[in-house]
């Protein structure tokens, strides 16, 4: 075993170069998951389409078999595709957003990172994957099983791509979801997705923010009718064609950290409403968003609980959009393993109809939970021990991956615990996986890699049919 370690790690070392540019080439393509773009063969718009084919493309340049799953995903395979361990990543991305230093679609290599969105979230899973599966060829390493990357294109935006995988593909004997933290991911909390609609009233003709449902949203505006504002701390206010237009900035985060952002759409609703200008139903509707926006950890709601192993409940509004004079807008709750879908979704509804609102759409999903002390959380346990002598134990995330969805599913890294090298010059808020400057650290891929492949050799072995 210990040969084969090294010509793994030689061969990744030799090919590092040339799978940081492959990454180059995905994250140039913004690839902004559009469901109400969608066309045939294409559920999520064109971006994802082109994302998609090039992609592809690229695996059978590299000589994989591979399988266009209806749009929603794609799979190379090597070997065995129905006997196979899975490695799944997505190429779509959230939207870039405003205040990047960098262009977001450039790939910029600095030094030992790539800046650009998507270079970590998630196309470099997917890059990962396809040279681990031309590393296993090349060196004729034997396994079992055959390998497959499935690439997703709507894991920011539901993950109905890889329900679709799930219900139309064969099933992995082992999936394998590169799209957190390593170690092994034991436990994720459940999530609670709806939306909510309401009157604006005559004062406001206008109020948005925020892009996707899973993100602190960074920057909402509002646009004004008759209502004398003209200084409101820390918002920009400007006339416009006789209306005054409003705009909060925040700080970006992911949903299930809400605690490391500032919500704009929050600060926008609280400061209209603080003003006391806007007539009953103008404020009825900015009470609605502040009360919901800013219960970050469901307690108002009625939907607060936690758990030692995942921790506290907690809720975003992410996205707001106005349409005909009425005002929707989602809301993003991640629920402990104490919670319930079914009657933390009661709750929510009860409380958010005290306030005006009318709830609609609303999906709840499993919480994830795969013993610690299971075999196949022990095996990548131990392979990740192997290769760095961290020892660092298994972990829960109220982020939600693709292994809800799947069975046989664990997500494991591929980004590193503790503190981590950064580019020079970035804003503290700037770098992570839905902020402006999203990076990643080239050796740190490449480690990752190895650390896949030693997973990939100490798994093959044990596993049966049904992934024991």
């Amino acid at each position: 075993m210990q040969d084969v370690r090294t010509r793994v790690s030689v061969w990744l070392r030799a090919h590092a170069e040339e799978m940081v540019e492959d990454l180059r080439s995905f994250a140039r393509i913004r690839s902004v998951c559009r469901e109400d773009l969608k066309a045939d063969k294409a559920p999520y718009g064109p971006e994802c389409r082109r994302m998609l084919d090039f992609a592809l493309n690229r695996a059978r340049e590299m000589g994989f078999e591979t399988e266009d799953h209806d749009g929603y995903c794609g799979s190379a395979v090597l070997g065995d595709g129905e006997n196979a361990i899975a490695i799944i990543g997505h190429l779509d991305v959230v939207p870039e957003g405003d205040q990047w230093i960098y262009p977001p679609y450039a790939a910029t290599r600095a030094g030992d990172f790539l800046i650009g969105r998507g270079v970590s979230d998630n196309k470099s899973a997917v890059a990962m994957g396809l040279y681990l599966m031309r590393m296993f060829r090349e060196l004729e390493i034997p396994l079992r099983h055959g390998l497959r990357v499935v690439m997703g294109c709507a894991e920011e935006t539901g993950m109905t791509d890889i329900r679709h995988f799930a219900k139309s593909a064969p099933r992995p004997v082992l999936s394998l979801i590169p799209d957190s933290m390593f170690p092994a991911n034991y436990a994720q909390k459940g999530s609670l997705q709806g939306m909510f609609d309401i009157s604006l009233g005559e004062d406001i003709v206008e109020f948005g923010g925020g892009e996707v449902f899973n993100m602190v949203p960074p920057r909402a505006t509002a646009l004004l009718k008759g209502v004398p504002l003209s200084n409101l701390p820390g918002l920009e206010v400007s006339e416009e064609s006789g209306l005054t237009r409003v705009v909060a900035r925040g700080v970006a985060s992911h949903a299930a950290r809400p605690a490391d952002g500032v919500s704009a759409i929050h600060k926008l609703s609280a400061a209209l409403l603080e003003s006391g200008a806007l007539s009953e139903a103008s404020a009825r509707a900015m009470a609605a968003v502040k009360a919901l926006s800013g219960d970050i950890y469901g307690e108002a709601a009625g939907i607060a609980s936690e758990d030692p192993d995942t921790g506290r409940t907690t809720m975003v509004v992410g996205l707001a959009r106005t349409e005909n004079g009425l005002l929707s807008f989602s809301v993003d709750s991640r629920l402990s393993l104490n919670g319930d879908g079914e009657r933390d979704t009661a709750a929510l509804h009860r409380f958010a109809r005290g306030l005006g609102l009318s709830p609609r759409d609303f999906r709840a999903t499993r919480p994830v939970y795969m013993p610690k002390d299971d075999p196949r959380v022990e095996a990548l346990q131990r392979a990740y021990f192997d290769a760095t002598g961290d020892p660092a134990g298994p972990y829960t995330t109220g982020g939600n991956t693709y292994a809800r969805e799947l069975e046989n599913a664990v997500t494991f890294g591929i980004s590193f615990p503790g503190e981590q090298p950064r580019p020079d010059g970035l804003p503290e808020a700037h770098g992570g996986a839905h902020a402006p400057d999203e990076y990643l650290h080239i050796p740190s891929l490449i480690r990752a890699a190895e650390i896949y492949a030693h997973a990939i050799l100490t798994l093959d072995p044990s596993l049966g049919k049904e992934g024991t």
